[in-house]
């Protein structure tokens, strides 16, 4: 069966839910999973509850650990990574050094300043394990959920022959937001959603075989906007799309949601995210678990995740010729290479994909409403100034790529601002 390799497994709250999968996945019986961080103390603890929960299933899989990836890497047929150079830290400049300058970013994880300073830090470490990969496991497939994702996706397309395939859980989390919004289960609703990670567009929204997003806006004109879809609903109106994964994320795509006139994103009910990443109330609450040898039944749940679903579906579809056929996903983060007609060809896309005996395939969607691929090129063609600045360490570059985010307000504050990022993150760039 297949080997799994999981780097950034240290993040134990996003690992647990991956390895819950694995376990809870028969397709997976005999497989094995490969768990590595740099934090030895987070790798241990979730390869401790990697064991426990494989005991509790019953199943017959293997778990390995190390901090050295080059020590699991042989053999791989997935590597799952989630790293995040810097950790919590390093996001909370991201977010604390632009708002000295009056740019608020609700996360700053993807575009942003924030986003912009997140690849610099990132991209150059995920092309560094594709060139392992290249060496040690050159079959493997890389499944990304780090971000900015869009950025991670295309510097390993760019920069590596590893095949590579981003996934993200907001376009299923706003399915079910507007599923539970409308009053139906989510298995009655169906959605065709094409655009870039963390600024995806429902397309097509289908209740029991109707127009939903005409539901919605009838919804929304006889009862008002909920509060959490305020700026989605305003760019719903505007361009009959809905954007996902939620407004934190969209409102930093565009300048208006979180500028002045906006009062910072107050107007739209918009803050600082106040949790990222891991606390150490989750580490202490699942050592109690592993050290007092308590149940652990409450971690033994399907996330929403699709990354094991998309394992599983390769591994039967590929190699049992009696397996059912294609399985079709609604998010992954490909290359477009013609699927949407109108936004540039070599850009990463979160698109609906078949998974099946023949790899992933991107499912063309065809052309988009002009006005979403004019905001959508825009974004793409500064992230990849992004990307081409993380990989060389041209500051030129970088001030452009910061530059060309709508929330920044002059070039007085790009220059700024860029380089105080870059000294605050200093021990993390070594190109710069």
């Amino acid at each position: 069966m297949s080997k799994i390799v999981i780097i950034g497994a240290g993040s134990v709250v996003f690992s647990r839910r991956l390895i819950a999968d694995i376990v809870l996945t028969n397709q997976l019986n005999g497989s094995t999973v490969a768990l590595c961080d740099v934090d030895p103390e987070g790798l241990e603890l979730t390869t401790r509850l990697a064991r426990r929960l494989v005991i509790e299933t019953e199943m017959d899989i293997a778990v390995e650990s190390s901090t050295e990836r080059e020590d699991i890497l042989p053999g791989a047929d997935y590597v799952i990574q989630t790293i995040a150079i810097g950790g919590r830290e390093a996001w909370e400049k991201d977010l604390n050094i632009p708002m000295k300058y009056g740019i608020v970013q609700p996360v700053g994880d993807s575009v942003g300043p924030g986003g912009v300073s997140r690849a610099l830090r990132i991209l150059p470490v995920v092309v560094d394990i594709c060139h392992d990969m290249e060496e040690l496991c050159p079959q493997a497939m890389l499944i990304n959920y780090s971000n900015p994702n869009s950025c991670v996706c295309a510097a390993a397309h760019q920069y590596s022959s590893i095949k590579v395939i981003g996934l993200c859980h907001g376009l299923k989390g706003t399915h079910r937001q507007l599923a539970d919004y409308l009053g139906v289960s989510f298995e009655e609703t169906k959605v065709l959603a094409a655009g870039v990670n963390h600024f995806n567009w429902i397309l097509n929204f289908l209740v029991r075989g109707q127009d939903g997003l005409a539901m919605l806006r009838e919804k929304f004109d006889s009862e008002g906007v909920p509060e959490r879809m305020r700026v989605s609903a305003s760019l719903f109106r505007v361009f009959g799309a809905f954007p996902v994964p939620g407004d934190v994320h969209v409102a930093e795509f565009l300048p208006y949601f979180l500028n002045q006139e906006a009062d910072r994103g107050e107007k739209y009910g918009l803050s600082l995210m106040k949790a990222y990443g891991q606390s150490l109330e989750h580490w202490t609450e699942i050592r109690e678990h592993l050290d007092g040898d308590m149940p652990v039944e409450r971690y033994l749940r399907r996330s929403d995740e699709e990354a094991i679903d998309i394992i599983a579906a390769l591994e039967t579809t590929g190699r049992d010729t009696r397996a059912p056929g294609d399985v079709t996903f609604d998010a992954i983060n490909l290359p477009n290479h013609g699927l949407v007609a109108n936004l540039p060809e070599d850009a990463i896309l979160e698109v609906p994909a078949i998974v099946g005996p023949f790899g992933i395939r991107g499912i063309c969607v065809g052309d988009i409403p002009y006005g979403i691929a004019v905001m959508l090129s825009a974004r793409i063609y500064q992230q990849q100034l992004t990307v081409e600045a993380a990989m060389s360490g041209d500051r030129q570059l970088a001030l452009q790529a910061m530059l060309l985010d709508p929330l920044v307000p002059s070039v007085e504050i790009a220059e700024a601002m860029l380089e105080e990022l870059l000294e605050a993150h200093a021990e993390h760039l070594p190109l710069w």
